[in-house]
């Protein structure tokens, strides 16, 4: 299914497309970073040893099913990836009256190619196919003190509706 985008005025520099089989390893690779960046400012959210094994079976759902989906953005030419985004369809207990939305699970832009509009395009492409989906409402976690993430997505529309708080016990 090929997902809408407008098309900018001028050539942004990057391709980008639903992620295939081929994609996997750099997907992983882009998806390191994203958590290296992010342990960086919590170290609570480091990856564990085996966490490529953990995210293979999520990579399977989005690159064969309709409630994950995987967008890589690759350099116009050398095909190199700069960005990634990894949304899925979230399911709450049936206790809740609105318990279905997507949730935004990881959206990753390498560093020289911030402030290009990538980030914004994969969020609007993560956005059309959650409206593809019959999914309105869309959802995503950011470090408290990632201030520039934080700045985006209330550029894009997204508001705070609720606060994690942690308590580290030993």
């Amino acid at each position: 299914m090929k997902l809408p985008m407008s098309a900018p005025s001028q050539d942004p520099g990057w391709v980008l497309c639903r992620a295939r089989r081929h994609d996997a390893a750099a997907v992983k690779a882009l998806f390191w970073k994203l958590h290296a960046f992010n342990a960086g400012l919590d170290p609570r959210f480091a990856l564990t040893e085996d966490w490529e094994a953990q995210l293979d079976p999520t990579l399977d759902q989005a690159l064969g099913g309709r409630e994950v989906l995987c967008l890589i953005a690759r350099e116009r030419g050398t095909g190199q990836p700069c960005g990634f985004a990894l949304a899925a369809i979230h399911r709450d207990a049936g206790l809740w009256r609105h318990h279905e939305w997507v949730e935004v699970e990881a959206l990753y832009v390498a560093e020289e190619w911030r402030g290009r509009a990538l980030a914004a395009a994969l969020l609007a492409r993560a956005c059309a196919w959650a409206v593809s989906v019959g999914q309105p409402v869309v959802q995503l976690y950011v470090t408290a003190n990632n201030e520039r993430a934080l700045r985006f997505y209330r550029q894009e529309g997204f508001q705070q509706t609720q606060a994690i708080l942690r308590k580290v016990l030993t």
